[in-house]
């Protein structure tokens, strides 16, 4: 519904972030990242899925910076 600001989550009323890319997603793929950095860098599930990690990383980064950039003209 256009004009209508979600204040919560009605989950025992969290706080909705304005940008959840930025605290959710940014932080998950942090600590994905960071626990890969454990295995030897020579393993296949460390390769394949730090490539899946920075993709997503560039893709929600994309999507945030292109709102952020079409907004403040409209």
């Amino acid at each position: 519904v256009a004009g209508v600001l979600k204040k919560t989550t009605a989950l025992v009323c969290l706080a909705v972030f304005e940008t959840p890319q930025e605290h959710c997603f940014s932080s998950l793929y942090t600590k994905i990242l960071g626990a890969l950095e454990l295995l030897p860098s020579n393993a296949a599930y460390r390769k394949y899925t730090e490539q899946i990690t920075m993709k997503m990383t560039i893709v929600i980064n994309f999507k945030y910076f292109w709102h952020i950039i079409f907004s403040k003209n409209h």
